[in-house]
């Protein structure tokens, strides 16, 4: 197992349980001013409404934020990145020195890399995202994607900031495009509505998503029932395992088989039916990182529930180096 990816799930987890009674803030609206008065200046605006002015497009960004990480290296805008974190997936060989872990942020090393620009992520401002913003004086842009629209959202902030918005236009089309086609492939198929279970970690109980993430978002395109249908990441109890009886596992990958073999996960329809209906996610990063890649972990999932029905995900509109789809 990997130990950087492990951390990340550790990371994310910790995070959920601080910030699980915080309302969710949706990516703001981004704009870029145009009249005479600002003429070439860009304005982004983030998830908390906070906005942000810049004479022209950033060139020096530290990334804590491993979606907006991917969503840069997809622009064609990794070539700005002086700064990233340990919990980058995307691109894989990585070049930018690592500035953040599990749970601290390295503000020398900040310091030394003299971005314009920090990228972080959350429901609310961490700690260190208001020292870097307020003590160090380097603009801290918070996002928090939590359904498709807020991701398109995100990679056209991203696009204004580094002066690539007409590659945002083709990637979110290009999202837009894929997601329309998986809409009208799931409506032909005859057992919609079957409930379905994420079980996403096992430390510290039973962790799944609830009915406002942007894993939530995958089961809705797919006409799915979520059992969790709380808020949020959180622990659900076996008595709710066992009573809705999900027709649907989902395991993270890092969820060991073995898990659901004993009670409450036995006896329910997806254990007892024949064959099983219980998946392992192939990527952690292709499902736990609200970016682009969503696409793709929505077309293995499509193809896991509704044996037989065929999605073909369209060419990625920029030529990348590393390709975003999964290896096979």
């Amino acid at each position: 197992m990997s130990e950087k990816l492990m951390d990340k799930k550790m990371w994310a987890l910790v995070a959920a349980i601080i910030v699980v009674t915080s309302a969710l803030i949706s990516v703001g609206v981004v704009t870029q001013k145009s009249n005479s008065a600002s003429a070439g200046k860009i304005t982004v605006t983030d998830s908390l409404g906070r906005t942000f002015t810049f004479q022209h497009p950033v060139t020096r960004i530290v990334s804590l934020d491993p979606s907006a990480t991917a969503i840069l290296y997809a622009l064609g805008s990794y070539r700005y990145l002086v700064g990233g974190n340990q919990f980058d997936c995307y691109p894989p060989h990585e070049t930018a020195p690592n500035v953040g872990d599990s749970y601290s942020v390295n503000y020398e090393e900040i310091l030394n890399l003299s971005p314009q620009v920090v990228l972080g992520y959350g429901t609310s401002m961490p700690t260190y995202g208001t020292y870097i913003n307020d003590t160090l004086h380097i603009p801290f842009i918070l996002d928090n994607p939590e359904n498709f629209t807020q991701i398109e959202n995100l990679t056209t902030m991203l696009g204004i900031l580094t002066g690539t918005q007409s590659n945002a236009t083709l990637i979110n089309n290009w999202m837009q495009e894929n997601l329309a086609n998986v809409r009208n492939q799931i409506s032909l198929q005859t057992n919609r509505g079957q409930s379905v279970f994420y079980y996403l970690s096992a430390c510290g109980g039973i962790w799944t998503s609830g009915n406002d993430t942007f894993i939530n978002q995958y089961f809705s395109i797919l006409d799915l029932k979520n059992i969790a249908n709380s808020p949020g990441y959180y622990t659900v109890s076996a008595e709710l395992i066992a009573s809705e009886s999900p027709d649907i596992i989902l395991l993270d990958q890092y969820v060991p088989y073995s898990d659901v073999t004993a009670a409450p996960f036995n006896q329910t329809s997806a254990m007892t039916s024949s064959p099983q209906k219980v998946y392992a996610i192939f990527n952690d990063s292709f499902f736990n990182e609200p970016d682009f890649r969503v696409v793709y972990a929505i077309q293995w999932l499509a193809e896991q529930v509704y044996p037989g029905i065929q999605l073909s995900i369209s060419q990625f509109p920029i030529s990348l180096q590393y390709p975003p789809w999964p290896s096979s």
